[in-house]
């Protein structure tokens, strides 16, 4: 079964790590949350424990001997599930703790056409109606999930007077325009029974159907609205600048919540009094012919995240220091970013890669964030007290973090 469902995490993904001050450290792929209908990754380590057990009242399956396991949470009816580790140590004493997660059904999935959000009506001319092609989103993951889930099987097209249209694929064929071409402008076309890619009977639910107003022949303005770094989403706790264009518009107007101008035609958004997760911005645009359209668009909101970030080792880090740290501690070990404050561990980062520098000057390249049974070879032939500095490459939401190297210093077990 394909088990990467949702959870390419290769660019804008978040990553958990479940860890305070206890013995354990969890990472899952998106915050604290898992999804029922899906395999959900997640990744365990207990440092410095010779052997530990892991329990949960859902489906819980070992993935490999590396601490990856999947979580299935189809048969929790709450919003919680707990996970269970029962560590033992050296000392042969015996720890028990858990871990608590959210639980929440994935989005509801829709059907989406000119890659636009929100719009309620679309309104299309005859030669865009030729080139009709959906696609399936799901709002509100803010992580790449499988493109092959975008996919679109067959649609079928419904409007008065005229014999249901079915088509297979995700896009206009000749012989369904041929039926459609002679349609008054004004009449209303409906798409329903979108079927969508899913060979694995995840559990999606169904997509709303698109209704389409055909309307005199002339290109409908589309807006274009991203922030300075290319995107949709903006920031609690400080003033996000806009780029908002509409091409092929003779003018337009656009309003929203703490969205002000600026003079040169210069946007401002201050999301400080929004509670939710999220806002519109909404068009009054005017068309080549004169013509007013209303429609909306979507930006996403995140509470801006200012705690210090440092690299960690199986949860363990210090900022400006050398860490002190056992051979036998790097083996398999996890490198990830976690906060300096200690009561909240969150992070948006994923670590991709790292690099590992040797004392005398040559690297070690990981292409993920776990020490290799080859680079644990390499670090084993280094004398001890001997400082290596560990950098990392991660996926960049927003900000940049500028972290320093862990700078860690081999030491021996006694």
């Amino acid at each position: 079964m394909k088990q990467t469902f949702f959870f390419l995490a290769l660019f804008i993904t978040q990553l958990l790590v479940a860890q305070d001050n206890n013995i354990s450290v969890i990472s899952v792929e998106k915050a604290n949350i898992v999804y029922r209908g899906i395999q959900n990754p997640i990744k365990i380590a207990v440092p410095g424990a010779k052997s530990y057990k892991v329990t949960a009242l859902a489906g819980l399956t070992k993935k490999d001997s590396l601490g990856n396991y999947y979580l299935n949470v189809n048969g929790v009816q709450g919003k919680i599930v707990k996970i269970n580790i029962e560590a033992t140590f050296e000392n042969d004493s015996i720890i028990n703790e858990f871990k608590e997660f959210e639980v929440r059904d994935i989005p509801r999935p829709r059907a989406n056409i000119l890659s636009s959000y929100n719009k309620e009506t679309y309104e299309m001319t005859l030669s865009q109606l030729k080139k009709l092609n959906i696609n399936i989103v799901i709002d509100y993951m803010f992580f790449t999930w499988d493109k092959n889930y975008s996919k679109v099987m067959s649609f079928v097209i419904k409007t008065e007077g005229y014999e249901d249209i079915w088509i297979e694929g995700n896009s206009m064929t000749s012989k369904a325009y041929s039926a459609l071409k002679n349609i008054r402008p004004g009449t209303e076309l409906f798409i329903h029974h979108v079927r969508q890619y899913n060979p694995n009977n995840y559990c999606l639910r169904s997509v709303d159907p698109i209704k389409i107003i055909e309307e005199a022949d002339y290109n409908i303005p589309i807006p274009e609205v991203s922030t300075k770094y290319g995107n949709t989403i903006v920031y609690r706790g400080i003033k996000d600048s806009l780029e908002i264009s509409v091409p092929n518009a003779k003018s337009f107007k656009v309003k929203g919540k703490g969205l002000k101008m600026l003079p040169d035609s210069i946007y401002v958004i201050d999301t400080r009094k929004i509670k939710k997760d999220r806002t519109y911005l909404e068009f009054e645009i005017v068309n080549q012919n004169d013509s007013i359209i209303h429609t909306k668009q979507l930006l996403y909101i995140k509470d801006r995240d200012i705690t210090p970030k440092k690299i960690t080792v199986n949860g363990k880090g210090c900022s400006n220091c050398i860490l002190k740290i056992t051979l036998q501690e790097l083996k398999d070990a996890v490198i990830d970013i976690t906060e300096n404050d200690e009561q909240s561990s969150l992070t948006q980062y994923q670590v991709l890669a790292c690099n590992i520098k040797l004392p005398d000057g040559n690297n070690i390249d990981l292409n993920n964030d776990i020490i290799t049974d080859i680079a644990f070879e390499q670090l084993s032939t280094l004398p001890e007290n001997s400082i290596i500095e560990i950098e990392v490459y991660h996926s960049l939401f927003r900000y940049p973090l500028n972290l320093s190297p862990l700078k860690i210093m081999i030491v021996s077990a006694n």
